[in-house]
């Protein structure tokens, strides 16, 4: 599953990722970069935070609720490129972190882990892919950076800086 169902706007710069089914990505226990691509949108992202702050409300925990909401409205950037989020693992020489970790992470600790669930939730199919890279921080960056330069100067709708 190398090719997006609707090809992006910067494909080139993630043609060396290997892209699999989100919910069952098996990245490496090593250093990288990873990126997060549409293969198939669902229900409208602002239907998606409509009804997600309708849930939240219900919570009757505005702390809880509103936490949630913040990162569920970054759904409201998503455009027509199909990279949604850039990050990497294990950016520090010392660090122990890893692809395979940081995808775990999209279970229980993740900035971007409340919008993704609600993706999945409604319908949307997502990707999860990665090139191992030892100097994580570097290639990162260079990445963004990259994908700036095509994007008038923003990042993925879910990366906040």
């Amino acid at each position: 599953m190398n090719e997006p169902a609707h090809p992006d706007c910067c494909g080139e710069l993630f043609s060396k990722f290997q892209f699999q089914n989100l919910p069952a990505a098996q990245p490496p226990n090593k250093k990288g970069v990873y990126a997060i691509r549409v293969n198939r949108r669902g229900k409208a992202s602002c239907e998606i935070v409509a009804q997600v702050k309708q849930l939240v409300d219900k919570l009757g925990w505005s702390q809880v609720g509103g936490f949630i909401l913040r990162r569920v409205r970054r759904l409201e950037r998503i455009g027509e490129c199909a990279i949604i989020y850039i990050g990497s693992a294990g950016t520090r020489q010392d660090s122990k972190n890893t692809l395979s970790e940081r995808y775990k992470e999209f279970s229980g600790r993740h900035t971007a882990m409340y919008p993704i669930w609600a993706l999945v939730y409604f319908g949307w199919k997502l990707e999860f892919g990665w090139i191992e890279e030892e100097n994580a921080g570097r290639a990162e960056t260079e990445i963004k950076e990259q994908y700036k330069q095509k994007h008038h100067g923003r990042l993925p709708a879910l990366v906040q800086r």
